[in-house]
């Protein structure tokens, strides 16, 4: 796989950027109750960043939640379990999709999520 170096500032430009339009799209096509697909694109970046910067890939996650709340229609907000439930499915092309890999995944994001959203268990 190819890299390009980018300075941590650009990268934390290009990676908001991506997270805001990511979260767009997520809350467009979110109906209440069902699984929130956060995309193939999103899968693939949330994988590397997990095996590269744990913590980003947690706090990418986190921003994604948010802003497709911040986008969708109230009362359909798009919930922590759905967007768990969604990425499962997104991570197809990663070794993170494999059973014990992904709940590992869970459990990480169903701890750590809530503390970016000052410790909320209603999401």
């Amino acid at each position: 796989m190819d890299s390009v170096d980018v300075p941590h500032r650009i990268f934390e430009h290009l990676l908001t950027g991506f997270l805001c339009d990511e979260g767009a799209d997520l809350a467009r096509f979110y109906k209440d109750g069902k699984v929130a697909h956060p995309g193939d694109a999103f899968g693939s970046v949330f994988a590397w960043l997990w095996e590269a910067h744990r913590d980003i890939a947690v706090a990418s996650f986190a921003t994604l939640l948010a802003e497709a709340r911040r986008r969708s229609e109230e009362g359909d907000e798009v919930t922590l379990d759905a967007l768990i439930g969604g990425l499962r499915f997104a991570l197809h092309r990663s070794r993170l999709a494999q059973q014990e890999e992904f709940e590992e995944v869970e459990r990480a994001l169903h701890f750590e999520v809530p503390d970016h959203f000052g410790g909320r268990t209603d999401l």
